[in-house]
């Protein structure tokens, strides 16, 4: 089941046999805003958004750290946990910063994506 609230972010069970679930964000989507990473010299790829994830993770939900597994590719932005509340929290984060691309631009400052 995807959450198309955080659109365009998509959180889905991972059918595994363990109850995770994934977070995942698609290159096409990622070019929409690709502009604001490449303003402040930063990867708009799958890496690229993984860095400001974990930025964020640490800066706004560190308890939640240890929670999050990454694994994202170039084409594709991934986090796996079987923790949904967790996930949930960080697409949340992640939302807000797609639809506003001031605030996004502020997060990949602070996180130095490319570092």
């Amino acid at each position: 089941m995807t959450d198309q609230s955080l659109a365009p972010f998509h959180i889905d069970e991972t059918g595994d046999s363990d109850p995770s679930h994934c977070l995942f964000l698609f290159d096409g989507d990622m070019e929409q805003v690709a502009d604001v990473f490449e303003a402040h010299d930063a990867e708009s790829h799958g890496h690229g958004w993984e860095s400001l994830a974990r930025s964020l993770v640490r800066s706004c939900m560190p308890d939640n750290a240890g929670k999050l597994h990454f694994g994202s590719e170039a084409g594709t932005f991934v986090v796996l946990s079987s923790d949904l509340k967790a996930l949930t929290d960080l697409a949340a984060l992640l939302h807000s910063a797609f639809h506003n691309r001031e605030l996004l631009g502020r997060y990949i400052a602070m996180a130095n994506p490319r570092s």
